[in-house]
């Protein structure tokens, strides 16, 4: 039985980096990912827009067979038995100014694996968690900051389906196979970081201890037959070490997440990662899970397209399921430093022009 860890709302740079991203979170973002560095943030940053979808490694051959499966000829499904498929699509956006944060997300997961020869069905998934978030973070030390975030989230399905061929063969698109999941609900969660940074000439060291669904997010029925399955807190851990030269940034750390889950095994928590950042490219490998991850970002004035290779493991221990998966996105960041001035890409113009 899948065992992957479910985690939504990760971006093509965290995942590049090997999963590890609360020690090196700036700007806007942090609201989804770490509030206590809202308090590094100056002037109004700005996330216009960040769209991402992820796949699994599928053929086009096999992609193409799903599309043309006829249920009425059993010949057209029986070479996809064991294939399966996954998609993940995010957008979000979010304004962070004066410590203080406001974060809109919308989380979209499918996927479908054809079993069963006697008898053809698909086991599904579905789920789309619509979020809204308010954050906030304050000084307690010198480069050390607390932070709270506040979310109101929206699920639609969430439990696992067996569909039968007609159902997905009927289906024009995959958003149409939500209308099987009838299971709706929201549900209010918090979250809470404490962070340091060590703010010395060339090195930035940070620590960071983020604890997300403090408790649990559980839901509300809103539609169904029952409430969608709560958000398991998340207790994670990072250290990491940026350095800032002439023409050239790096950035590398690790992460530890699911602390308060000892049913999971200790490999499937522990991510490492580092990053080189030249002034338009941003190179990026890790490991995560116990495989390999490798992205690139290019930054062009305001606008940012990232991308990544990287493995997700589906069973209980790293090496035993693992899933090759890719990862595109494109955003849109920009904003107006201490003394207004605009900036953009969270301050990557301002160094390319004290780099020149």
């Amino acid at each position: 039985m899948a065992q992957s860890l479910s985690e939504f709302a990760r971006n093509a740079r965290a995942l590049g980096m090997g999963g590890t991203y609360i020690p090196f979170v700036s700007g806007a973002d942090a609201v989804f990912y770490n509030p206590a560095a809202l308090g590094k943030v100056e002037g109004v940053d700005i996330k216009a827009v960040d769209v991402g979808i992820s796949l699994n490694n599928i053929s086009p051959e096999d992609l193409e067979a799903i599309q043309n499966i006829d249920p009425n000829d059993p010949n057209t499904y029986n070479g996809l038995f064991g294939t399966r498929v996954w998609v993940q699509a995010t957008a979000k956006s979010a304004v962070a100014f004066g410590n203080f944060a406001v974060g809109y997300l919308n989380d979209n997961e499918v996927s479908l694996e054809l079993h069963n020869p006697a008898y053809p069905q698909f086991d599904t998934y579905f789920r789309q968690d619509i979020g809204y978030y308010l954050g906030y973070a304050f000084n307690i030390a010198p480069g050390t900051y607390v932070g709270l975030a506040a979310k109101r989230v929206d699920r639609w399905g969430g439990v696992p389906q067996e569909l039968s061929i007609t159902d997905v063969a009927n289906s024009d698109s995959f958003s149409s196979i939500g209308d099987k999941f009838d299971d709706k609900g929201q549900a209010y969660g918090i979250d809470l970081a404490i962070a340091t940074t060590v703010d010395l000439p060339l090195l930035k060291p940070t620590v960071a201890l983020v604890w997300q669904d403090v408790g649990n997010t559980a839901f509300r029925k809103t539609a169904g037959d029952d409430a969608p399955p709560h958000i398991t807190q998340n207790l994670s851990v990072g250290a990491g070490v940026t350095l800032d030269l002439p023409g050239l940034d790096l950035a590398f750390g690790g992460e530890a997440r699911h602390l308060l889950e000892p049913e999971i095994e200790t490999g499937k928590k522990l991510h490492l990662g580092a990053e080189v950042s030249l002034p338009i490219i941003d190179l990026r490998a890790g490991y995560s899970q116990g495989y390999l991850s490798y992205g690139v970002g290019v930054n062009l004035f305001i606008f940012h397209i990232d991308a990544v290779s990287y493995t997700e493991e589906l069973g209980a221990y790293p090496g035993q399921t693992a899933e090759n998966r890719y990862m595109i996105s494109v955003g849109i960041d920009l904003g107006f430093d201490a003394d207004f001035k605009f900036t953009d890409n969270q301050g990557k113009r301002r160094k390319l022009k004290q780099r020149r």
